[in-house]
């Protein structure tokens, strides 16, 4: 009798062990293919900001550029004159905003000409943008980027969507509204990332502001881009304050603008408002290329020039 109960089980159990087996590879699939959507790329979201290139998909790997067909970029073609005279030099000042103990002495002992570089969303965003423009300073968003230092809490990063980039520029401008144009901080990633560094180009041009590449990635593909594209851009050439602010550091930055003799386009310079000793290693580099008969000029200036 239990022999008989058996093989009436055995059919049954086997037929419930094909169910569940059927059912898990169904879910297996199912999840598989969920997944596979999922590492997917996310279209380009469209702007009505955006005028070109609104098709382009990011890639949100940060090599995504290398990894990519495109054609070379021509590199920037500076004008080289018949000339051993010195071109004129174009000074900012990066990372205003996080204090405003030092900011109207920077503003009111510097030469109008001289540019605040100013990071958004920070204390002393919007009065260090309004002081320095009191003063007859340019301003520019010095926006957060994506680099390998500390981030700020609200900067542009590899995965960042086109929407959430043109959001963030949005909102950097509407905090610093007589913004002349732009630089970033950190960013060496970003910078070398031409889907990301499309965005923000056209974002800039559509508002009428120029981009200065800060130049902390020398893979950089900032202002090769921009020229590319038809807007005008400009590289830094000389951190004035990189490795420290000794005399012997300053020396070493005043004789390297020699091989930049016979340039047209101004020699772009950057320097940091972080203390007192920053300022006065600024005031000392400006009153010995004064003495040598070199001139100041504006990033507006150095602007329309390498344009």
């Amino acid at each position: 009798m239990g022999m008989k109960h058996l093989s009436r089980l055995i059919p049954l159990a086997l037929l419930l062990i094909l169910v569940f087996t059927l059912c898990s590879c169904d879910k297996f699939f199912s999840q598989k293919e969920i997944k596979d959507t999922e590492k997917s790329e996310l279209p380009y979201a469209k702007s009505s900001t955006t005028t070109k290139d609104s098709s382009t998909n990011i890639n949100h790997s940060s090599n995504s550029s290398k990894s990519k067909d495109y054609a070379p970029l021509t590199p920037y073609p500076y004008t080289r004159l018949n000339s051993s005279e010195l071109p004129d030099i174009a000074i900012i000042v990066d990372d205003f905003g996080y204090s405003g103990k030092l900011l109207e002495r920077y503003a009111q002992e510097l030469p109008a000409e001289v540019a605040f570089a100013v990071l958004p969303n920070l204390p002393y965003t919007r009065k260090a943008g309004e002081i320095a423009s009191q003063y007859g300073h340019p301003v520019l968003i010095h926006i957060p980027m994506e680099g390998t230092g500390v981030q700020e809490s609200k900067c542009i990063t590899t995965k960042s969507s086109a929407e959430e980039i043109i959001s963030l520029l949005d909102d950097f401008y509407a905090q610093l509204p007589m913004a002349v144009g732009a630089n970033n901080h950190q960013g060496s990633t970003i910078t070398e990332n031409r889907e990301i560094m499309t965005i923000i180009l056209d974002w800039l041009n559509q508002h009428k502001l120029f981009f200065v590449d800060s130049a902390t990635s020398k893979n950089s593909v900032a202002q090769r881009l921009a020229y590319s594209r038809g807007y005008a851009a400009l590289k830094r050439d000389i951190f004035l304050d990189v490795p420290d602010d000794t005399e012997q550091t300053l020396a070493d930055k005043i004789s390297s603008l020699n091989k930049y003799q016979g340039r047209r386009e101004p020699i772009i310079i950057i320097t940091h408002c972080h203390n007192e000793n920053k300022l006065a290693n600024l005031q000392r580099f400006i009153r010995e290329i004064r003495g040598q008969g070199l001139h100041l000029t504006s990033i507006i200036n150095a602007k329309n020039i390498s344009a």
